[in-house]
């Protein structure tokens, strides 16, 4: 299993947080940063391949994981630049990665906050795609909701509101046939000069044919930091959930 995170966006709305650091290297409750404690919990589950996107401040995510790898020297990374990450979306970071997108895997945000059990489910469920959403989260108006029909996948957007849309996290679980459809219509969009788009733009016109099952984290913890006040919400948040199991 391979994972690909995305860590090539600026974090410009986490003020001083990301001045002098990418938002990944920002410190969690017990001094560990988003990076460190998603390749511990994803190698723990037996991830063992990184491909990991970056944009400015690169050198520390290479130093984070050279760290991560000093600890486990099972794992590998590769590192896929994104030049343009001041004036693209991460689709663009996608579409450099293309290369490594050939076979199943685990996606995901590098801004991701996840506990260690959710992946393990994850992992074990018996369909081949897998996407998250939370039944009972009200709709969040600025990010990520997903609409589904029959238990699958239909649709990602912020801009979607309905009884059949649901709170959603992008962390993915995607077989290679999956990840090969997203990727070719990724690979369209960017060369079409879509560039400033969410990838979920070019998933939402192939998602009837990748059959991403929806699953529900409703047990489990996982949040995106978006801005200075997610960061100290969320650190707080897993905080409490770690010191509960």
């Amino acid at each position: 299993m391979r994972a690909v995170i995305f860590n090539s966006g600026m974090g410009s709305r986490m003020g001083g947080l990301t001045r002098l650091q990418p938002k990944c290297m920002a410190e969690l409750y017990n001094t560990e940063t988003i990076f460190a404690r998603q390749v511990r919990i994803l190698s723990a589950c037996g991830v063992e391949e990184f491909v990991v996107t970056t944009g400015p401040y690169a050198d520390q995510i290479v130093a984070a994981a050279a760290v991560c790898q000093s600890h486990n020297p099972r794992l590998r990374f590769v590192f896929v630049p994104n030049p343009q990450y001041r004036t693209t979306n991460y689709i663009v970071s996608m579409y450099l990665a293309r290369a490594y997108l050939d076979t199943r895997l685990l996606l995901l945000h590098g801004d991701l906050v996840f506990n260690e059990s959710l992946v393990r489910q994850m992992l074990s469920d018996p369909a081949k795609s897998l996407c998250l959403y939370h039944e009972d989260k009200i709709l969040p108006r600025k990010d990520f909701k997903a609409q589904f029909c029959d238990g699958m996948l239909k649709k990602v957007s912020v801009r979607i509101f309905g009884a059949d849309c649901f709170a959603f996290q992008p962390l993915y679980k995607l077989d290679a046939d999956a990840v090969r459809i997203w990727r070719d219509r990724v690979v369209l969009f960017v060369e079409s000069g879509k560039n400033q788009v969410y990838a979920e733009e070019a998933l939402n016109e192939v998602t009837s044919d990748m059959g991403i099952t929806g699953m529900s984290y409703k047990p489990h913890y996982i949040d995106e930091i978006d801005n200075a006040e997610d960061y100290c919400r969320v650190s707080e948040e897993i905080r409490r959930f770690d010191s509960s199991l």
